[in-house]
C-alpha cells in the first residue's frame, strides 16, 4: 500500500502517455477540420475560425486534465502553467522575444525602402483586426498546441531524461503531426515547406520553455509569430511590396533572436542535462 511518502506512479510508460496525447490531438484537429468543412463549406471567414478555435480549446484543455489526472496521476502545476503576475510577466516575455527582433527587422527594411507596407482599413478597424487574430490564434493555436507539447510533451519527456534532449524529441513529433494534418488537408505539395517550418519552431519554442521554465513563454512567442505572419502576409486587407522581404526582415529575426531577448528578461540557470522527476500528487 502506498504511505504519505510513496505515492502511486503513473498508470503507464511514458511513451504509452505520450501516445494517447498525441492520438487524441490528431482526432481533435480532425473532427474540427470535419466539422467546419460539414459546416461551413469551402467558406472561409470569421464565424469558421471562431468556432473552429472554441471546439478545439474546449476539447484541448480537458483532454490535458483527464491524461494528468488519471494516467499520470500527476498535479497541473508541475506542467508550468502559472497563474497570476507571473503568468503576464512570462506571456509577454514570449511576446515581445518574436516582436521586437520583428519590429527592428520591419523597421530597418522599411526605412531602407525594401518592403512598404499599406493597408485599406481605417485605424479603428485594423485594432479590430488585429484584435480578433489575436483571440483565434490563442484559442486556436497557441494555447491548445503548447499546452500538448512544451506542456504536456516536454514535461512528460523530461521527467526521464534530460531536457535539451525532450526538446529535440518534441519538436519532431510536432512537426511529424503538423505536417501530416497539413498534408492531410491540401496535399503533399506543402511537406518541405511546413516540415520544415514546424521543425525549426517546435525547437524555437521548446527552447522557450527550457530557459523560462514557463508554458506561457512560448505561448507569447507562438500567439506575436502568428499575428504578425496572419496580419501581414495572408491578411488581404494588408498589401505588402514583398512578401519574401517580410519573410526575411520580420519573421526570420523573430526565431533567430527570440531566446536572446527572452534571456534579457528571465534570468535563470537553465537545466539542460539533468532529468527533473515529476512531483507526485
Amino acid at each position: 500500500m502506498p504511505t504519505a511518502t510513496t505515492r502511486p506512479g503513473p498508470r503507464v510508460g511514458t511513451g504509452w502517455r505520450v501516445t494517447v496525447v498525441l492520438a487524441a490531438t490528431i482526432v481533435i484537429w480532425g473532427l474540427m477540420v470535419w466539422l467546419s468543412t460539414a459546416v461551413w463549406g469551402n467558406e472561409v471567414g470569421p464565424a469558421r475560425r471562431i468556432s473552429s478555435a472554441l471546439f478545439v480549446i474546449a476539447l484541448t484543455v480537458p483532454m490535458i486534465v483527464v491524461v494528468r489526472r488519471f494516467l499520470d496521476r500527476r498535479p497541473w502545476s508541475t506542467l508550468r502553467l502559472q497563474t497570476g503576475p507571473s503568468l503576464w510577466r512570462s506571456l509577454l516575455v514570449g511576446v515581445g522575444s518574436f516582436v521586437i527582433p520583428s519590429a527592428i527587422g520591419l523597421g530597418v527594411a522599411s526605412a531602407a525602402g525594401w518592403v512598404r507596407i499599406t493597408t485599406d482599413l481605417s485605424p479603428a478597424a485594423l485594432v479590430g483586426a488585429v484584435a480578433f487574430t489575436v483571440v483565434t490564434v490563442l484559442l486556436l493555436e497557441a494555447i491548445p498546441e503548447e499546452l500538448i507539447f512544451r506542456g504536456y510533451v516536454y514535461r512528460t519527456l523530461s521527467a526521464s531524461i534530460a531536457p535539451v534532449r525532450a526538446v529535440l524529441i518534441q519538436a519532431v513529433l510536432f512537426a511529424l503531426l503538423g505536417t501530416t494534418l497539413w498534408v492531410a488537408t491540401t496535399g503533399w505539395g506543402v511537406i518541405v515547406e511546413r516540415g520544415s517550418l514546424f521543425l525549426v519552431m517546435g525547437v524555437v519554442l521548446g527552447v522557450q520553455r527550457l530557459v523560462s521554465d514557463s508554458v506561457w513563454t512560448p505561448i507569447g512567442f507562438h500567439l506575436g509569430f502568428q499575428v504578425v505572419a496572419q496580419s501581414l502576409l495572408t491578411n488581404p486587407a494588408v498589401q505588402t511590396s514583398s512578401a519574401m522581404v517580410v519573410t526575411v526582415a520580420g519573421i526570420v529575426p523573430g526565431f533567430v533572436f527570440s531566446v536572446a531577448v527572452t534571456r534579457l528578461f528571465i534570468h535563470r540557470k537553465a537545466n539542460w542535462i539533468l532529468p527533473e522527476p515529476d512531483a507526485s500528487l
